[in-house]
């Protein structure tokens, strides 16, 4: 019993070996095909691409409140200029 048992294991491991080996010789094919280098350039673009449209909807997103806080802000800054000019600091000499 223990014989089948470590010849089944040997012959997994050698069959897992043989297909590591064919994985390693398509892999070498494929790096070394004449258009590999095309392929990966417009994979990359196509990434770029995606990343370009992903940022301007952010940007897209992001501008409405933004100027809504700009505009809080500027009405900040005029609400406490006004109270400035109508509240003139004591003289500190009285």
């Amino acid at each position: 019993m223990e014989v089948n048992s470590d010849e089944n294991d040997r012959t997994i491991r050698v069959a897992g070996q043989k297909e590591e080996e064919e994985e390693e010789i398509l892999k070498k094919r494929i790096l070394l095909h004449p258009l590999f280098s095309l392929l990966v350039e417009t994979h990359i673009d196509c990434i770029k691409e995606a990343y370009c449209i992903m940022l301007n909807k952010l940007k897209e997103a992001m501008k409405e409140p933004l100027q809504e806080t700009e505009s809080f802000i500027e009405g900040m800054y005029k609400q406490l200029n006004e109270i400035n000019e109508n509240h003139p600091e004591p003289n500190s000499s009285a």
